[in-house]
């Protein structure tokens, strides 16, 4: 589960996607609502092996890889 509170609105045509990191490969975990900015997104896939998870903007309906940085990369605990 992905929780965040107070995430400005992506640009028009853009969306928040979510990312498993597997050691450096970005696997996707859903799109956030662009429209809410507050929300729980229940991550799809299986977690095992992933080390976090990463935020990146996306043209409306997601990427099938990342298309820059991620905003934020953050571990998962040990």
């Amino acid at each position: 589960m992905f929780v965040v509170a107070g995430m400005p609105h992506p640009a028009r045509g853009k969306v928040y996607q979510l990312w498993f990191d597997d050691d450096g490969a970005m696997r996707s975990a859903g799109l956030m609502d662009p429209g809410r900015t507050d929300q729980a997104v229940l991550l799809r896939g299986g977690i095992d092996g992933a080390s976090g998870v990463g935020v990146t903007v996306e043209p409306a309906g997601g990427s099938a890889q990342p298309t820059s940085a991620p905003l934020a990369l953050l571990p998962f605990p040990a």
